[in-house]
């Protein structure tokens, strides 16, 4: 049996795997309550057995803090029976994405839910769909001026893209889900360093992808020396300027930097007396 709808007890109910933890608080959960109160559940939650009598929910996380707040010991549940890591995945993120913002996440879980959407764009991609900007290539009539050519073009690019999807499904803009991507292609080992480093609120998002964009053993010296000094903040700037990660051949061979340069991109801040040498060529 592939599924069944049925009363479930809500003590035997744990959060999915992905899921943030964060719920409905306040009043936007005391709206819920007052629906369910009037209306009752207009839908089951979607569980999935993980134990004798115990179920993971992958959809239903808010509207099961609603029904135990209202003093419910059952909840009515959909238990999908066979289903696989990757569906779940699509139907926790696919209805997640409607109702927790993007920023209530913490960063590990923003980035597995745009590795989530990169999975999405590539499949739509591998289906024959386009995944890049769907932009008309008109060709200017004869006496249009270029300024007019460019606005008919903009006025018939509006095509909405898998990407666009993707990012408005997140709540984000397409520029900066495409920023999110890059950071994404990192090693696994530089990226949890740099989630790590965004968890704790020592790097900033802009910061976090002009450091994607620099060459492997670049990053490596620039988390080492941002562990070592603490007390420095990232010049923005400066990191912009540090050797791009397509500046080799190979990536980090052929143009060797000394660890100084990589660590003027950390500046002193007001309280701190730690000096970094200097660079002299």
């Amino acid at each position: 049996m592939k599924s069944e709808i049925k009363e479930i007890l809500i003590d035997s109910l744990q959060p999915f795997g992905k899921h943030s933890g964060r719920t409905y608080e306040g009043g936007r959960l005391r709206l819920l309550m007052c629906s369910i109160e009037e209306n009752g559940l207009f839908n089951p939650i979607i569980v999935r057995p993980v134990d004798q009598d115990k179920y993971e929910i992958i959809s239903g996380h808010n509207r099961v803090k609603a029904m135990k707040e209202l003093g419910h010991s059952t909840i009515l549940a959909k238990i999908e029976n066979d289903l696989t890591e990757d569906k779940a995945l699509e139907i926790f993120y696919e209805s997640n994405f409607n109702q927790q913002s993007f920023s209530d996440w913490n960063y590990d879980q923003r980035i597995e839910a745009v590795r989530y959407c990169e999975k999405k764009i590539k499949e739509y991609s591998q289906q024959g769909k386009r995944t890049d900007l769907g932009i008309n290539k008109n060709v200017p009539v004869e006496g249009e001026t270029s300024v007019q050519s460019r606005q008919k073009l903009e006025e018939n690019s509006k095509q909405v893209t898998t990407r666009d999807k993707m990012a408005r499904s997140l709540g984000i803009s397409t520029a900066t889900l495409s920023k999110y991507r890059r950071i994404i292609k990192l090693p696994d080992e530089l990226l949890d360093s740099l989630v790590r480093l965004l968890d704790e609120k020592r790097i900033t998002f802009e910061a976090a992808y002009a450091i994607s964009n620099m060459r492997d053993t670049d990053i490596r010296c620039l988390i080492k020396g941002i562990n070592k000094y603490p007390d420095r903040k990232l010049d923005l700037n400066t990191l912009k300027s540090l050797p791009k990660r397509n500046a080799d051949i190979d990536g980090d061979i052929i143009v060797k930097m000394d660890e100084r340069q990589v660590l003027k991109a950390l500046i002193l801040s007001v309280a701190s007396d730690v000096i970094i040498p200097r660079y002299s060529k």
